[in-house]
């Protein structure tokens, strides 16, 4: 059913709503992975706030501005210049109960994830390497079920790469060079969770979140600043953002 008010559409698809809006507006990219602008896209699409146009026609349609995704607005409770004004009213509006903090802490795992992805890829791709290796950032993280923050598997995807660098230096073959970068993900996800290299990890300066979805949580939801990087998602670290 399509939803009436921003009530109806509730916390995370206003998030996502705003995300995008905002992203049109100062061409950021939607989400840290193509995968989660995507998903959120569909999410909206399912509410009915738009379709997603995937072939070409003569209807007008707006695609994001880094990802290229097209879509088309067809919400008719708002327009898309007021909409964005009447989302930020509602988030700021919203009181940090305990589902809503379940929500924030639950996107903020699922930035948390692709955000080292991303930055892993960016790595790869700086080293000349497969972008396409990212996806074992994404096994790294699940099946070592490791609590770190953001900005300490940036840490360990950099020195991955790194490593990566070196066997290739040597020789290696790009399955094993593959592989030993894998390796050293695990074995420095590990330390780092051990308390082997202290406080160590990689914060990006800006005081901003590099994408339209992360703001919409770091900056617009909740206030968190560099914790967004550095603190692991809690309840406690977005009730301090408030």
């Amino acid at each position: 059913m399509t939803p009436q008010t921003l009530d109806d559409l509730g916390l995370p698809g206003a998030v996502y709503l705003w995300s995008l809006l905002h992203a049109q507006q100062h061409r950021l990219a939607l989400a840290p992975t193509a995968e989660l602008s995507r998903e959120i896209l569909q999410v909206l699409a399912t509410h009915e706030v738009l379709v997603l146009d995937t072939e070409e026609s003569s209807t007008p349609v707006q695609l994001t501005p880094l990802e290229g995704i097209r879509w088309r607005w067809i919400w008719r409770a708002y327009h898309p210049s007021s909409a964005l004004p009447a989302l930020e009213d509602f988030l700021s509006s919203v009181t940090h109960e305990e589902l809503v903090l379940t929500l924030g802490v639950a996107l903020w795992q699922r930035l948390l994830r692709d955000e080292a992805q991303a930055f892993y890829a960016q790595q790869l791709v700086r080293c000349q390497f497969d972008p396409a290796w990212q996806q074992d950032m994404a096994f790294a993280q699940r099946l070592t079920r490791l609590s770190l923050s953001a900005s300490q598997w940036r840490y360990c995807a950099w020195a991955a790469v790194r490593h990566g660098a070196s066997l290739a230096c040597q020789g290696t073959g790009p399955a094993l060079v593959r592989e030993g970068m894998y390796g050293e993900i695990l074995r420095r996800a590990a330390a780092v969770a051990a308390g082997r290299y202290g406080r160590c990890g990689f914060t990006p300066a800006g005081a901003q979140p590099p994408t339209a979805l992360a703001q919409g949580l770091a900056c617009q939801w909740f206030t968190l600043g560099q914790a967004y990087w550095t603190q692991l998602p809690s309840t406690a670290a977005l009730q301090a953002g408030r």
